[in-house]
Parts: structure tokens; sequence; C-alpha cells
């Protein structure tokens, strides 16, 4: 199975038990190790790692632009030839910058943020995923941080060489990374199926990751079954391939500001962008309507939409707020008090100067988005008033 993209392929190894071929892709390569201690620990990497594997650690979740600078530095003094990422989308994301970043700190910030053309330099990538949500390891992006302000690689020279998706890596997240990780699955691909871009291999990926989603979001235990995480992993691959394909939208562009200032989860804060972004789509006339392909192409991922959920007209946003209030005291996050106008304002003007509003199929007004954002964030994280802006737990 592969992920094609417009210049290369990934290989796909899946299914429990994949992990173990991870060892034999490491023979007679000079690996750089991109990973988490915590995940090091968790998957025992000192039983399997070549003893001549240099390991980069300098990283933190919703990485910078400096943790990107160093790991490509590293990869450089030690003369890489493979890159491995292993652990969630923040290791994965580090790890293709490692691989394609040149090693002067200057040049790989101008290449970061647009300045200058990413060159290849003959370094593969292994992508090995611990949770099921972010696709990182199908698609072509990599989301870095500049301050409180996202910025991302989007180039064919990110995608893996090869991607081994074992769900079992994962049956040691606990819920609050299960379920913000299933929202970020769930959220790409009900973009992606709405996007401007999508084809029909995207919308394709696309219905076939909601199947599933939908479904453990709204059966499942506190914790889910090996064979619903299988099910999970599944669809965040398959979700992936959609976005690598239509890239996001309005839900993702205003999610990068709720991560950064209000420390949201990425996975939760989409689904909150879309719990009031769901009734816009669907309600919006012809004059509204951004796609070229004309109203028809909206209605019909909106009725898409409407069947894969399994509601009626109008009850897309009702449906996915039941589904946010069922998980969110899993995902464990609180606000010390609800936002003010001027943060609430200013958080809607940094999403909507996102480029992923360039995939919206409808026309979205600042004052819509801070309306939506304000009742979502009222209804579903009320402020407990205990002084700290957000804690997750």
């Amino acid at each position: 199975m592969t992920a094609r993209t417009r210049e290369r392929e990934t290989a796909l190894l899946g299914g429990r038990g994949s992990f173990a071929g991870v060892p034999g892709l490491l023979t007679a390569r000079r690996v750089l190790v991109v990973a988490s201690k915590g995940t090091l620990h968790r998957t025992r990497a000192e039983r399997w790692l070549p003893p001549e594997a240099e390991v980069f650690t300098g990283f933190c979740p919703n990485p910078g632009v400096e943790h990107a600078v160093h790991a490509a530095r590293r990869r450089a003094e030690w003369g890489a030839d493979l890159v491995m990422g292993i652990g969630g989308g923040s290791a994965l994301d580090v790890a293709k910058a490692a691989a394609l970043l040149p090693a002067d700190a200057d040049q790989a910030e101008e290449t970061i943020l647009g300045g200058r053309p990413v060159a290849g330099n003959g370094t593969e990538l292994l992508l090995v995923p611990t949770t099921a949500g972010t696709g990182s390891e199908v698609t072509q992006f990599a989301t870095l941080y500049r301050g409180r302000r996202k910025v991302s690689l989007d180039t064919p020279r990110a995608q893996a060489d090869v991607a081994v998706v074992d769900p079992a890596l994962t049956d040691s997240c606990p819920p609050s990374v299960t379920w913000s990780c299933a929202f970020d699955a769930l959220a790409h691909a009900v973009e992606s199926l709405w996007s401007v871009r999508s084809t029909e291999l995207s919308r394709a990926h696309a219905r076939e990751a909601l199947r599933r989603i939908v479904a453990i979001l709204r059966e499942a235990d506190e914790t889910p079954s090996r064979g619903e995480r299988d099910a999970l992993s599944e669809a965040a691959t398959l979700a992936g391939q959609a976005i690598n394909i239509t890239r996001t939208t309005a839900a993702h562009a205003l999610s990068y500001p709720l991560t950064a200032r209000l420390e949201i989860p990425h996975g939760l804060a989409c689904a909150l962008n879309l719990i009031w972004l769901m009734p816009l789509v669907e309600r919006a006339g012809p004059r509204d309507v951004l796609d070229q392909r004309g109203p028809d192409a909206v209605r019909g991922a909106v009725s898409v939409l409407g069947s894969l959920f399994g509601c009626g007209p109008g009850e897309l946003g009702h449906l996915l707020g039941d589904l946010v209030a069922r998980r969110v005291a899993s995902i464990g996050v609180r606000l010390a008090e609800q936002p003010s106008d001027e943060l609430l304002r200013l958080l809607v003007a940094e999403g909507l100067a996102s480029n992923r509003m360039g995939g919206m199929p409808v026309r979205l007004e600042p004052e819509q988005a801070y309306e939506g954002l304000r009742r979502t964030l009222a209804a579903h994280l009320p402020g407990a008033g205990d002084g700290a802006c957000a804690t997750t737990g």
C-alpha cells in the first residue's frame, strides 16, 4: 500500500505487529532518531536501535522553528543518511524538518519561512506514529511555531519514504491524547471532504475515515478496545491521505491560535471550530459559495456528512457538539475564564490570516467567526475561575 504525492510515494507498512519490522529497516544505515524521552522508554528503544544511532530529543509539543533548526544541524553533524521520527505529530514534524533543512541556522529559518526553496540532500525519511490522529506519516507538511504563530513546511520532499503504522503503539495513549487525536483526524476528513480542492480520491479517503471515527467517538468507552484503536489508526492515515491532496480549511486555520494562546489541545480546538462551522457551511446560499464547481458541490459534501454522521438537515453542528461534550472531560482541558473580546478578535484575525483559509467552500466573515467561536467556547469550555489561562490533565 502506498500514499501517492506529486513527486514520490510513501511505502506504508501497517497492522498490529508491523513495528517489529522497524529494526530491519535501520540495518547498515547511519540513523538520526527523533523521539521524545517518553517514547524511547515506552518503545524500549535501547533494545532495538543500532548502537551507532544518534538520538535527538530536543523538542516539545507544538515544536518551534528553533527545534527544527537544531534537529537539522544534528543530522548534518552526524552525517545521517536516514532520519527516523517516532512519536506523535510533533516528533514526526521535527523529523521531517531534520531530514530536509540545511544545517546553517539562517538558511534553515529562511527555508521554513518560505524565502528559500527546499533542496533535497539525499536523506531518507522513516516515520512511525505512536498516536492516531495527525496523519503526518503520509503528508507533505510539517507544522512548526514561531513564537505563537504557526508556520509550516509544505513540500513533496517532506513526504516519508516509509511509514510504519502499528496500532499497538497507540495502546498506551491515555484518553486525553486518544480523543484529541481522534478529533484531529475527524477534522481532517470533514475539511477535506468540503474543500474546494477535493477530488474523487480525497473524498473516498475522507468518507472511509469518517465511517470509522464517528462510530468510535459515539460508542467507545473512555479507553478504546484494541479493535477500535486499530480502526482509529486506519482512519487517521486515510484522513492524512485526504488532506495531503486538499489541505485543511478554516477549522484548522482557526485552531492554531487556540492552541498557541489558550493551550487547547490541537484536535479539540479543530472540533470546537467545526461545531459552528458546520451549520455555516450547511446554510450557505449560492452567493456565499466560493467553490468554483458551484453550490451543488457544497450541498453534495454536506449531504455526505449528514449520511456519515447519521443526522438530518440542520443537525450536524448539534451532533458534533454532543460528541465533543461526551469526550471533553476525558481530554481534560478547562479555561480559567472566557477569553476577552479583544483576545477573541485577535484569535479570529490570526486564524483568518492563515493560507489554509483558501480551501473554504463558502465565505466566512470575521464577525461570523467571532460569534461562532465565542458561543462554542462558552458552551463547551466554560471558565473555571482558578487563575490559570488553561490547564490540561
